[in-house]
């Protein structure tokens, strides 16, 4: 089954997955956990589509189309071929699903879980999404021992906000998790300013070793929706439904416009 799964995603430009058994799952949202669920598939969907990081202070995620939309159109034509493929009843998850997506692929052997908290996956690095499909078709593999990064400690070290310890990441601390939150002391907002940080932060993996010979997406809708700079004149420029297409959105406009304006050591009118 595996097999013919593993097609159908290649065609998507999806190279990297794996199936375990539902019992070697982290259940972490039960009421989403389908009645009829054997097994997880778990892929990886790689959106670096450039080698040279741009450098306005959105994270590489933020400059493109929303992937949850990408993982809705996504679904829309993958379920319907694997179940006619393999005869199983599918459902798809992308970020909100009922298992813990990272252990699962961990799991998978896809690759390995970064002291960063971030799963790196072996032909694509850490800049990836996980994507899982439960199915209630029986697995035949058998899950992996779960793998960690060599722990160099350089996405430690180079962390403005010094989230990074020995046994994870502080999301308070963390310049993405400071950027998306409405609520900054002046310390934090001192923090975004200094590194230049308007949304998102990808510090952590433009130092990790793992992603300096990492392959690039092939998915065209990462790379056709990618804008290669940002900044305030853009952002007032977008219709509302433009603007709802970006990931920054869910936020609302205001609050990546006051991002832009203390990047810049202004403050918003």
């Amino acid at each position: 089954m595996l097999e013919k799964i593993k097609e159908i995603l290649k065609a998507e430009g999806l190279e990297s997955a794996g199936m375990l058994p539902i019992s070697e799952c982290e259940i972490i949202n039960p009421r989403l956990l389908p009645d009829f669920a054997k097994s997880a598939v778990m892929f990886t969907i790689p959106y670096r589509t450039f080698d040279t990081p741009a450098s306005d202070g959105f994270s590489e995620y933020a400059r493109m189309y929303d992937y949850h939309k990408f993982a809705r159109g996504l679904y829309e034509r993958i379920v319907p071929a694997v179940e006619s493929a393999t005869v199983a009843k599918v459902r798809g998850f992308c970020d909100h699903s009922p298992i813990n997506e990272k252990l699962a692929a961990a799991k998978c052997g896809l690759g390995v879980i970064g002291r960063n908290s971030l799963f790196i996956d072996k032909r694509y690095g850490s800049f990836v999404f996980l994507g899982s499909m439960i199915t209630d078709a029986e697995c035949e593999e058998r899950a992996k021992p779960v793998e960690y990064c060599v722990n160099c400690g350089r996405c430690a070290e180079k962390c403005p906000g010094k989230a990074i310890g020995e046994n994870g990441i502080a999301p308070a601390k963390c310049l993405s998790s400071i950027s998306q939150s409405k609520h900054r002391t002046e310390e934090e907002r001192l923090l975004l300013r200094e590194n230049g940080v308007i949304w998102g932060c990808d510090i952590c993996q433009l130092v990790c070793p793992y992603n300096d010979t990492a392959e690039r997406s092939k998915i065209a809708y990462f790379k056709e929706t990618r804008r290669e700079r940002i900044d305030k004149e853009f952002i007032e420029s977008l219709s509302k439904e433009e603007f709802e297409k970006y990931a920054f959105s869910y936020r609302g406009r205001k609050l990546v416009l006051e991002n832009i304006e203390n990047a810049s050591g202004k403050t918003l009118d």
